[in-house]
């Protein structure tokens, strides 16, 4: 990683983990969250070592959201019972966003909060997906 783009990482980690988006640092800070990293993205490697020091389990994207979804995330999400369902935050590239968007917000019935930067070729976003309250 040369000088640039570290600080150009760093910079948007900080700010996206506290300032800016202060609703990604409070579900990364809540019991159960679990992480999505794409650490193929500029930012992913700062993502994923923020994510390693909150020791929150992390998953990277791979070649496949949905095998990750089905495979992975949907069962270990079904698992509790809300309140107590985990959170899911990360950092992906816009496509996989989507996708995982899609799948958590019908199956898993959570709600999105992200923020997308970049251009639309190189567009990543960081996203908290979180379980929808009981009423």
């Amino acid at each position: 990683m040369d000088r640039r783009t570290f600080m150009m990482t760093g910079a948007w980690l900080s700010s996206a983990a506290g300032g800016a988006w202060p609703w990604l640092a409070d579900a990364a800070a809540r019991p159960h969250a679990l992480a999505v990293v794409d650490s193929t993205l500029a930012a992913g490697p700062a993502f994923a070592d923020y994510v390693a020091r909150m020791k929150l389990p992390a998953f990277e994207t791979g070649d496949d959201i949905g095998a990750l979804w089905y495979g992975t995330l949907a069962p270990l999400l079904s698992r509790t019972r809300a309140p107590t369902r985990p959170s899911l935050i990360g950092l992906t590239r816009a496509s996989d966003y989507f996708v995982l968007a899609q799948l958590a917000t019908r199956s898993a019935h959570m709600i999105e909060h992200s923020h997308e930067q970049g251009e639309a070729r190189f567009a990543h976003v960081a996203f908290v997906l979180a379980p929808r309250p009981v009423r």
